[in-house]
């Protein structure tokens, strides 16, 4: 199967920093901010999301700082 029919078949899209993607999950719990390091600016933050992530064979992915882990 190409990649053009993963991204039709999963509903992916466009992702700003290069590939395809979708959420696919997203936690319904919250840390408070007050409870997280300073770097969170005191903002809520969500437990975790899931989701598919797909490069093309030509694609470029933009590396990126975030505030928290990803897998």
């Amino acid at each position: 199967m190409n990649s053009n029919c993963w991204i039709r078949k999963l509903e992916l899209e466009k992702h700003p920093e290069g590939g395809y993607f979708k959420e696919v999950h997203r936690s319904e719990d919250k840390f408070k901010g007050v409870l997280l390091p300073a770097r969170f600016n005191k903002q809520s933050r969500t437990y975790f999301t899931v989701i598919y992530y797909l490069l093309e064979k030509r694609d470029f992915s933009a590396f990126h700082k975030l505030q928290s882990d990803e897998i």
